[in-house]
C-alpha cells in the first residue's frame, strides 16, 4: 500500500497552500504524518531543518529512499503521544488529523512546541455534506467520478493505477476508520485550541493557519 500510495501522492499532492503561509523565520520546521515525504522534501528548500516523522515504516523507508536530503531527519512517530524535546518555527500537518484519538490534545503539544511567532499550518479532510457517511461505498463511487478527468490528466495508465488504489481493500478498510468532522465541528474544535486561527476552504478539506504569540515583553 505505501508503494501505491506514494505513486498516486506524488500526482496529487499539493503544497501550495503550505508555501503560501511560511513564516518569515525558516530554522527548523516539523512534519506531522509524512507520509513518503513529499511535502518534507519541498519544505527541505525553504527550512535549514526538517523533522518529518510518520507511524508508517514503509512510508518512512519510501521517503528516505527517494526523498533523501542532508537537512531532513526521517523518525517513526505517534501523534497521538508526543515527546517533542525540541521547538519548530513551524509545523505542517496534510491529511493526518482525521486519524488522531484526541485531536485538541495534539493541537496543544503542537502549539507548546512552537517558538514565539512560529506558525502551525495544518490541512485535513472536512465534510461539506456531513449526513453522507464516508465509508467503502462513497469512495468508490468518488473514485469512479475521479477517472475521467485523472484519464485526461495523467493518461490511462496512470488514471488505471490511480483508480485501482482507491478501490483496493486496504484503501477502503483505511476508510472505514476515519473520523471526519463536519465543517461547523472542524471549526469549533481547531478554534478551541487554535484562538485566533485563519481557516481556509480547500474542496474536500479545510486549511488551518495559527501564529504563536509573541514573547512576553520583559
Amino acid at each position: 500500500m505505501a508503494e501505491e500510495y506514494d505513486f498516486v501522492a506524488t500526482r496529487e499532492e499539493r503544497s501550495a497552500f503550505f508555501l503560501d503561509h511560511l513564516p518569515e523565520r525558516r530554522h527548523r520546521v516539523l512534519d506531522v504524518g509524512c507520509g513518503t515525504g513529499i511535502l518534507a522534501h519541498e519544505l527541505s528548500r525553504h527550512f535549514a531543518s526538517v523533522v518529518a516523522i510518520d507511524i508508517s515504516e514503509p512510508m518512512l523507508a519510501i521517503a528516505r529512499a527517494r526523498r533523501a536530503s542532508p537537512n531532513i531527519v526521517y523518525g517513526r512517530g505517534d501523534a497521538n503521544h508526543f515527546a517533542l524535546d525540541q521547538t519548530f518555527d513551524c509545523i505542517v500537518s496534510h491529511t493526518t488529523f482525521h486519524h488522531l484519538e484526541d485531536v485538541s490534545e495534539t493541537l496543544r503539544a503542537l502549539r507548546a512546541s512552537l517558538e514565539p511567532r512560529g506558525r502551525l499550518i495544518l490541512v485535513d479532510i472536512a465534510s461539506r455534506w456531513p449526513l453522507i457517511p464516508r465509508n467503502a461505498c462513497t469512495s468508490t463511487a468518488k473514485a469512479c467520478l475521479k477517472f475521467p478527468p485523472n484519464l485526461f490528466r495523467h493518461g490511462p495508465r496512470s488514471a488505471w493505477r490511480i483508480f485501482r488504489f482507491y478501490t483496493s481493500r486496504h484503501w477502503l478498510d483505511h476508510v472505514e476508520s476515519d473520523q471526519i468532522l463536519s465543517r461547523a465541528r472542524f471549526r469549533e474544535v481547531y478554534a478551541a485550541a487554535l484562538p485566533g486561527a485563519t481557516f481556509i476552504p480547500l474542496r474536500y478539506f479545510l486549511g488551518v493557519v495559527w501564529q504563536a504569540p509573541d514573547p512576553p515583553a520583559a
